[in-house]
Order: C-alpha cells, then structure tokens, then sequence
C-alpha cells in the first residue's frame, strides 16, 4: 500500500521489497492530485433564446402578410386593392429579410448559413427550412415583378409558388423543434397547427394595424375582423390541446406545469392568455373594426410571448 493517513505519499511500503523511484513518484502525484471531472453530460441550459422567438414570429408575419389577402383573393371574401396587395409584397420581404438576419445571428456566423445552403443535409429541417425560406421570398419577387412589368401569365404561378411556401416558412420550424428529441413538449403533433394559427394572425394584425395607411375598403376591414377573431379562437383552441392533452413523459409534464402554474404562469395566463388572446376578441366584440389597430397589436404581442414560453420552458428541463 501506499501512504497511511498521517502522512500520504511520504511513507511507502511494497510488499516483496524494493521499489522503483520513478514509480513510487508516480504514486505520490497520484494522490495528491485533486479529483477531476472527465466525463459529463454539458449543462449549456438554454440554447436557443429571444433570437428564436423572435424569429419565430418574424416569420409568421412574413407569411401572414401574403396569407391574409391570398385568402381573400382566393375565395373571393373581399376586394384587395393593389395598394393592398403590393403592402403584403413589401411586408412579406421585409419580414423575411428580419427572419434571416436573426436566423443568421442565431448561428453565430454568417458563412453556417452559407453552409446550410451549399452543403445541405436534407434530413435536417433547418435546411429545408431555409430553403423554404428562400423559395418564399423568390416567388414574392416573382409576384411582384409579374405585377410591375405586365406579365398575367406569370402571376398565377407566383401566386401558387407564393402560397405553398408561406405554408411551410409558417410551420416548418415545428419539425424543426421536433427534431430535437430531447425536449418532449416539442414533440406535440399539434406544433404545427399552433404556428400555421400564429401566421394568420399574424397576417391579419399586421394589416389592421397598416388600415389608416393602406386604403381598404369597409369590406376589407371587415374581413380583417373575422380573419382575426377566427384566428385567435383557432389559436386559444390548440393551446389548450397542447397544455391539456394527456402527455406521454415526465418531461412533458414538467413542462406544462412550468407553464401553467410554475416560473411561467404569469406570462402565460396575464401576457399570452389575456392580453394577446382574450383582450383582442373583447376589443373586437365590443369595438368592431374601429379597435381594430389595437386588437391587431395585442394580439401581436400575446403571439411573442406565446413562442418565448414555448421556446425557453421546454429547455429549463434538465436532460439528465
């Protein structure tokens, strides 16, 4: 043995006799070294923050804003007027351009984002989000060069292209969050409804708060109003499918809890649940399309802190 408890690594016995010098300063710095940690599982804690919910909702706004009079066009709901038209072109880029500067900073470096174009693993819903992303904005340009320069031919094709994209820039980053499989409440088939729901409000909101600016008609703003109210019930319906459904993991369940009663509960049921839900089909109830702008950014902010919880609660999960 080496040592005793008086004086380690001083005093050394070796049964058989003898020793080798080299070896017993070996042992001696053995002992005396303090206990490392040589393997763990990293405790990053939260890696995706406000750049994500922010982005998150940049992009339902970017694809809201073509939705809303998509829709209207499309089943012949309400006149859209070209100025109407022309700002859901303007709102969609511009938004798109504010979803991929955060999506850039959220990576850290510009050449990743690079690199997820040019050497793209297509498994990955990042990639196929940015591609999704990209395809977008061309058809947008599309759209509105088809408009500028006079080729009818073309704008049903920018329409169509336009359509299926914002679809799937609005609820691509559900598979994207699903992906990662160590976060349960992520894993909700309903994900994908939940942002599909945000981009219409999204779209909707965006332009009630542009209706002094953009020149609709009383029909348009009506249609505002019901695209609204529709959207926000849509959206108070699937969270409660998501907080109430029966969840599978202990995980999951922290989660919901965190949210619903724990470190989240005030933002959720005050910010989320009251202000950006149940006060704007209040305003509209009572107010109409005169308390439209209000409803409109309301709802927009009850729609960011939705996706703040959404995104960081899961994270405050301790993977082992």
């Amino acid at each position: 043995w080496i040592g005793d408890d008086e004086s380690p690594a001083e005093k050394v016995l070796v049964p058989g006799g003898g020793g080798e010098p080299k070896m017993l300063r070996k042992a001696a710095e053995v002992l005396k070294e303090s206990a490392r940690r040589v393997y763990d599982a990293p405790g990053k804690g939260v890696m995706w923050g406000w750049e994500v919910s922010a982005y998150v909702c940049t992009k339902a706004i970017a694809a809201g804003a073509f939705l809303a009079p998509f829709i209207a066009l499309a089943f012949g709901l309400a006149p859209v007027a070209e100025s109407i038209q022309w700002l859901g072109i303007v709102f969609g880029l511009l938004f798109l351009g504010f979803t991929g500067a955060l999506l850039v900073k959220d990576l850290d470096k510009p050449a990743r984002f690079a690199y997820v174009l040019l050497r793209p693993q297509w498994k990955s819903w990042l990639v196929r989000g940015g591609y999704s992303i990209t395809f977008y904005g061309g058809f947008l340009t599309l759209w509105a060069a088809a408009k500028l320069f006079g080729w009818p031919v073309l704008q049903p094709l920018a329409l169509g292209g336009s359509a299926i994209f914002a679809i799937i820039t609005a609820v691509y980053t559900a598979f994207l969050f699903a992906q990662a499989k160590g976060r349960d409440f992520w894993q909700s088939p309903a994900l994908p409804l939940h942002m599909l729901g945000h981009a219409v409000i999204a779209g909707a909101a965006v332009f009630a708060l542009a209706s002094p600016l953009s020149g609709g008609s009383g029909n348009w703003l009506e249609y505002l109003e019901t695209l609204l109210y529709l959207g926000i019930i849509f959206n108070l319906i699937i969270i409660a499918v998501e907080i109430i459904t029966t969840h599978p993991t202990a995980d999951a369940k922290k989660t919901v809890k965190m949210i619903v009663s724990g470190r989240y509960r005030m933002a959720f049921w005050l910010g989320a649940v009251f202000c950006g839900n149940a006060l704007p089909l209040i305003l509209l109830w009572f107010g109409g399309t005169a308390l439209l702008p209000a409803a409109g950014a309301l709802a927009l902010i009850g729609m960011y802190i939705t996706e703040h919880i959404w995104v960081r609660a899961p994270q405050l999960i301790p993977l082992s």
